[in-house]
């Protein structure tokens, strides 16, 4: 420092004489050569050997500096808010529960702070850090960083409790936990089984407000995954996790909060097979009545409530492993739509049963009206001057023992003519039930397959955008 400020004075002087300048020069010289002294000496410090740490050295370190003397745990290390960096790894998740909102995860959870009543720096210790059993955490001051959303959290105890807690000479502390824990989701089920969630988790300090301490997250990966594996579960697949921070005001002032989000993403192969592919099958079943006899009522009946009670019994084995929510779920609109379907089969063959029944009654009309005319129109007709004439003929040509009239012939043209107006065995019609059959059996396939291309192309549309 003296070198840069002689050589400022060096500018503001007057002219020197030629012998002041010589003095001059050698006092810039002295303290530069004074200097390099100082700096070596230094580093001379700087290269001591440092003092190897016996199991007794050890001992009296951690009682000098956990002495209730000169460190009180109820006293803040800083005179401002301390800063207490968070850092979470995830180990595992290893469910995630529709009827409770909830996953569980197991997690190492750490807590970096400064306490500079800790440094050790000036011992010259050749320790890198001190490890200090989990029973000394009483006697340290903490930041008492919790998760403060979680329904139940438990530390690890394999054999004894996992608590890593360490001091670094310069006063830094790293406490970490691990813990196994049951955490909240906020589930939107309108999308299911097609559907993305997220589960959160909020670490606060509990006990101090911002003003006291200072909760950020790490700088360099915050939030972490130990095994690549384990972003893989049964039904979900994690996608994302991020970290946030906020500010919460309670009526004790304001608290720093951090937030761990993990996004999950359905994996519903498990209902395509369970769910989707059965009630396709249920459907299916239920249009083979439309290819059945219409006078087959008892099968065509048995095959369409045998289809519904199928779809309604695998629709409730479903719903049973889910909350009870207040709004529709895609899966209900498949479901709704599949016993539809089959109701309106159902329709169908109610349709079809009594329009054959409207059918029987009018041929049994007309049978009744050809008995009644051929019984009755032989009596009913008046003796004519012709038939007089025929009757003569008759009893003169009695002995040929036949019966033959003139108008024989016409009468016998118009009865020909009203049988070929009722249709015989030997020449079947379709039914009016008939025709109903065969535009339903082409008319619910076509309906159904507009019905899949809305709801799958709808729901997929969904569930790639909220990938992306």
């Amino acid at each position: 420092m003296i070198i840069p400020y002689l050589a400022r004075i060096v500018l503001l002087l007057p002219e020197l004489s030629p012998t002041q300048t010589d003095h001059l020069a050698d006092i810039i010289e002295e303290q530069k050569s004074n200097g390099k002294e100082s700096e070596r000496n230094h580093i001379l410090d700087n290269r001591k050997p440092c003092i190897q740490v016996s199991a007794e050295l050890r001992k009296k370190l951690i009682q000098d500096l956990f002495d209730e003397r000169t460190y009180d745990k109820n006293i803040l290390p800083s005179d401002n808010s301390v800063e207490v960096i968070v850092e979470l790894t995830v180990q595992s998740i290893t469910e995630i529960s529709e009827i409770s909102s909830s996953f569980k995860a197991d997690i190492w959870f750490s807590q970096i702070w400064h306490d500079q009543r800790l440094d050790f720096r000036h011992l010259n210790y050749c320790l890198r850090n001190l490890s200090l059993a989990a029973h000394k955490l009483p006697n340290l001051w903490t930041p008492n960083v919790c998760l403060v959303n979680t329904k139940k959290v438990t530390i690890h105890t394999s054999p004894s409790q996992n608590i890593l807690l360490l001091v670094f000479p310069n006063g830094t502390v790293w406490l970490n936990y691990r813990i196994s824990l049951q955490g909240p989701c906020q589930l939107d089920l309108t999308n299911f089984p097609m559907d993305i969630q997220q589960c959160k988790l909020i670490f606060e300090s509990y006990s101090y407000n911002k003003a006291e301490v200072r909760i950020v997250w790490r700088d360099w990966e915050p939030i972490s995954i130990d095994n690549p594996s384990t972003e893989n579960l049964p039904d979900f697949t994690l996608i994302h996790s991020e970290n946030k921070n906020t500010t919460l005001l309670y009526t004790a002032g304001q608290w720093d909060q951090l937030e761990a989000i993990f996004t999950f993403r359905r994996l519903y192969g498990y209902y395509v097979l369970q769910a989707y592919m059965p009630t396709y099958l249920s459907v299916f079943i239920s249009w083979i009545a439309f290819w059945i006899d219409t006078k087959a009522l008892p099968a065509r009946i048995t095959l369409g409530v045998s289809s519904l009670m199928a779809l309604t019994f695998q629709f409730g084995n479903i719903i049973k492993n889910l909350p009870r929510v207040s709004y529709v779920k895609a899966l209900d609109v498949w479901m709704f739509g599949c016993v539809g379907f089959i109701f309106l089969s159902l329709v169908e063959l109610a349709i079809v049963g009594y329009v054959d029944k409207l059918d029987l009654r009018k041929r049994r009309v007309r049978v009744r009206e050809f008995n009644f005319r051929n019984h009755t129109e032989p009596w009913n007709m008046k003796p004519t001057k012709n038939d007089s004439n025929n009757r003569n003929i008759h009893d003169n040509n009695s002995s040929l023992g036949t019966h033959w009239s003139p108008d024989y012939p016409t009468r016998q043209m118009q009865r020909e003519s009203f049988f070929r107006r009722i249709p015989s065995a030997e020449e079947p019609r379709k039914t009016d039930g008939e025709k109903i059959d065969e535009i339903s059996g082409k008319t619910f396939p076509m309906l159904f397959i507009a019905f899949n291309m809305f709801y799958w192309f709808y729901y997929i549309g969904i569930y790639r955008r909220s990938i992306k």
